[in-house]
């Protein structure tokens, strides 16, 4: 308890004498602090924005393949059948003439 009263004794005119020095340093450290952490908050939320929006297009593109190969063989599909319309429509114009 003594060491403690000596100590507050010889420590408050140290502060007394230095406050205008020492404070204005603790809000500038405070806010470098926050500044900080408030920069790392907003890479690690860009970041995992970021990380969204790359599954959602490997999504999007994973979907795309099988409806453009599912495009393709409608297209092989109707590319038949119209082969076969011309086909029977030539063969009914030639038993005509």
């Amino acid at each position: 308890l003594t060491a403690s009263v000596i100590g507050l004794a010889v420590a408050t005119p140290l502060f007394i004498l230095f406050s205008p020095v020492l404070v204005p340093a603790a809000i500038a450290i405070g806010l470098a602090v926050t500044g900080f952490l408030t920069s790392g908050a907003f890479g690690v939320t860009g970041l995992s924005s970021l990380s969204c929006f790359v599954e959602d297009a490997r999504r999007l593109a994973s979907k795309a393949s099988e409806q453009l190969e599912q495009a393709r063989q409608r297209m092989t599909e109707a590319g038949g059948q119209l082969g076969k319309q011309t086909k029977e429509a030539t063969q009914g114009t030639q038993g005509r003439t």
